[in-house]
């Protein structure tokens, strides 16, 4: 019970008290009997700097860092941090093959920094998520532009679900898919909806430094680019809650004018798609809408329950409105009127408005 109570608090923190409303169960005299806490009506806010605007959740914090292509935002609540929006424009290097990795080590100097990098065995969406972690420890080493940026931490990625990709990348990207997928960071579980465009910078040989009969060993120290890396995220089997707020959130997010024309001046990229900042990221998340309506429900259904089981929760439906609630255990074992009725089995994949709290 105390850890419902901690949920509800941390809930409340998040989304506000919003309207409360107090009811009695049952004719019995007791005017105070549950109170109804909506979820559901969230204030936001415009951030705004010389760069980019965005919409956000009231009283969550923006972060940013890097420059150029490689500039990153990440929006989190600061009350419970796997609640979050982030963009990376452009991740580089993940090398080819451990063998060039090596390479690059053994030239020494400002190679050897870069051969730092990981290797990205699985060159795809899933792929680099599985490696997201080794690369930021990697970056934030490597480059002083990303100092004090705390990033995501998506350790233990699995993927539910892989959607199609709608990105003007995908021609020239390997394994180029939206994901739903789960991790976990900080001792908690998360999910979310993720996207990132795999691009390869080529092949092309590098010295190994050893000698066989009198000729030089090459490896190939090619390696892949990513770009649009972008995720909206919320601890475990909450986001079906979060999800319509946070990426219409995450939609507003706007590069300024200015921002994008120094990226695009600076830029010398291969993939010249690359540099269509915001006509790129916003096929993203016109992609993660329709991924999101069209996905299979089954995943949720099923996690729904294992939560509210855990948590101590059944759902019932406002009969006024269909609006669905989180109630107390045994709320419909002692609640005698026509107005809220237990869910249907299709309900657990729709969010909630809000708990229905025994006084």
């Amino acid at each position: 019970m105390k850890r419902t109570i901690l949920l509800l608090m941390a809930l409340i923190l998040l989304f506000g008290c919003g309207k409360q409303e107090i009811f009695d169960y049952q004719d019995d005299g007791d005017e105070n009997d549950y109170v109804i806490v909506r979820t559901d009506q969230v204030e936001t806010e415009v951030y705004q700097n010389n760069d980019f605007s965005i919409t956000i959740p009231k009283g969550w914090v923006v972060t940013y860092a890097g420059y150029n292509i490689y500039h990153t935002i990440r929006v989190y609540d600061p009350n419970e941090p796997l609640n979050q929006m982030f963009v990376l424009l452009k991740a580089e290097p993940l090398f080819h093959c451990e063998e060039g990795k090596q390479a690059w080590i053994a030239q020494g100097g400002t190679s050897a920094i870069i051969g730092g990098a990981p290797v990205l065995y699985n060159p795809s969406t899933e792929g680099f998520y599985q490696t997201f972690n080794e690369f930021i420890d990697f970056i934030t080493n490597a480059d002083n532009t990303y100092y004090g940026y705390e990033f995501p931490n998506f350790g233990n990625f699995n993927v539910i679900e892989t959607y199609p990709s709608n990105s003007s990348l995908s021609a020239y990207a390997y394994g180029d898919s939206l994901l739903r997928g789960t991790f976990s960071a900080d001792g908690k579980e998360g999910e979310g909806l993720f996207a990132a465009s795999v691009c390869d910078f080529g092949s092309f040989p590098i010295g190994t430094g050893n000698v066989n009969n009198y000729v030089l060993e090459q490896v190939d120290g090619g390696y892949y680019m990513v770009y649009n890396i972008i995720a909206i995220t919320t601890v475990k089997d909450s986001f079906v809650d979060y999800e319509s707020l946070l990426t219409k959130c995450m939609s507003s997010l706007d590069y300024s004018s200015s921002f994008v024309a120094a990226t695009n001046q600076a830029s010398n990229e291969k993939v010249a798609l690359a540099m269509q900042i915001s006509k790129n990221f916003n096929e993203v998340m016109d992609g993660f809408m329709s991924s999101w309506e069209n996905r299979n429900r089954s995943f949720d259904i099923m996690s729904q329950k294992q939560s509210d089981a855990i948590l101590g929760y059944e759902r019932v439906y406002d009969t006024d409105t269909n609006e669905i609630y989180k109630a107390t255990n045994g709320f419909m074992d002692v609640y005698d009127e026509d107005r809220f009725k237990p869910i249907s089995e299709d309900m657990y994949s729709e969010p909630i408005s809000g708990y229905i709290e025994k006084q």
